[in-house]
């Protein structure tokens, strides 16, 4: 008798993810823009891409 313990590959939905973060990332920022100024979306930026590299070593 055939055995199903397991799963069947599942899709990749790694594009649509990072589609998702993109657009949520770009609309977080316009709000942050509208708000505070361009200013602080530079600065916000920039802390994101520090906090990035630094967990990348």
């Amino acid at each position: 008798m055939h055995d199903n313990r397991y799963p069947r590959r599942v899709e990749n939905y790694t594009n649509a993810f990072l589609g998702c973060v993109a657009v949520i990332l770009f609309m977080g920022f316009w709000v942050i823009g509208a708000l505070f100024g361009f200013l602080w979306v530079i600065l916000s930026a920039m802390v994101i891409d520090l906090c990035i590299r630094r967990f990348k070593r």
